[in-house]
């Protein structure tokens, strides 16, 4: 240990003839009634009035006696109070520094809430329970029903791309490897953490055998500084959708996709790709069957080898679910 460091002794209060403020290490009995000091009573002055060990010689923290609880010096063989030797006994307890003031009396724990607290709270969770259960039972149970096929319809759409100039920006290590018209600017990127001091306390430390000392604990503070980095804006040549084809029940009773007509495949003379070219995107499809059974309609959303399988006027089996919604996938 440190040889700068100071020792300062702990107080304690007797519990016999309650005389405060004795000291950890000087009084190892009440000097006023003679009883043996209680290291777990040990607690730290008050900021300001601490009273320094002199010539302390720290050798470890007491050991409790066995017998009589009594605190002895790591180097003491036997008790001193009651003579009973050391082996098989542990260190006394340290304090934790709390800048508070002699402990006071610990008061009785408050009272319990009454028991029918409790039996609200229980039977509100098993209200919730149930509500919960119930919801899902109206979700997920379903009735048998017959229904019509009162309306058909389908739609089919197709989005044509045009290969066009696309306007972006990005930190100029991630700009795509095609893009053209870049030019630069220094923007802020991010923030790193620099070291910026240190924010220190002094802390009290029980040494365990009735004397403390006083250590300064510090942490680096760090602030916040920009990182700045190159931003790129810069053209690039992309597929866009700029307008799509559509086909439905107006055009023909049979589903079909709609004809894209003549695609700018070579626009101005350029290649497949060039700016102004044109190609099919993605194709989408909806098939929708209006059935009834004379009281509710319901409409279903269904794939195309279920819908085709029913004409209008049709009847067939339509499971419902008890909140009213059909249930679309019992249609086979």
């Amino acid at each position: 240990m440190s040889e700068q460091e100071i020792y300062y002794e702990m107080l304690w209060d007797c519990a016999q003839c309650n005389t405060k403020g004795l000291l950890g290490d000087s009084h190892r009995h009440c000097p006023t009634c003679g009883a043996a000091q209680d290291p777990t009573k040990r607690y730290f002055p008050k900021e300001g009035e601490e009273v320094e060990a002199k010539n302390h010689q720290f050798v470890g923290a007491d050991w409790s006696c066995a017998y009589c609880s009594s605190p002895n010096s790591r180097a003491a063989a036997h008790c001193t109070n009651c003579g009973a030797g050391q082996d098989g006994t542990k260190p006394v307890a340290l304090v934790v520094d709390t800048d508070a003031a002699p402990p006071e009396p610990v008061a009785a724990p408050a009272a319990k809430p009454p028991q029918r607290n409790l039996g609200w709270l229980r039977w509100a969770i098993a209200a919730l329970a149930l509500v919960v259960i119930g919801m899902v039972f109206l979700f997920t149970s379903t009735k048998d029903t017959t229904a019509t096929v009162a309306q058909r319809s389908w739609a089919r759409e197709i989005q044509i791309e045009q290969m066009g100039r696309v306007s972006d920006s990005a930190w100029c290590d991630s700009v795509p490897g095609d893009a053209y018209g870049i030019s630069r600017s220094r923007e802020q990127r991010s923030t790193r953490q620099v070291p910026d001091g240190q924010d220190c306390h002094t802390e009290r430390v029980d040494k365990g055998d009735g004397t403390f000392v006083k250590r300064q604990e510090c942490t680096t503070r760090y602030r916040d500084v920009p990182v700045y980095d190159d931003r790129c804006s810069y053209s690039v040549n992309r597929w866009r959708t700029v307008r799509s084809v559509k086909a439905g029940t107006q055009d023909s009773l049979v589903p079909m996709w709609p004809g894209v007509g003549n695609l700018n495949a070579n626009f101005l003379g350029g290649s497949v790709g060039a700016l102004g070219s044109e190609r099919q995107g993605p194709r989408s499809e909806r098939y929708e069957l209006v059935l009834t059974n004379g009281k509710k309609t319901w409409t279903c959303n269904v794939p195309e080898s279920v819908w085709s399988k029913y004409q209008d006027g049709a009847t067939t089996d339509l499971k419902v679910r008890l909140t009213g919604g059909a249930d679309c996938a019992s249609l086979k």
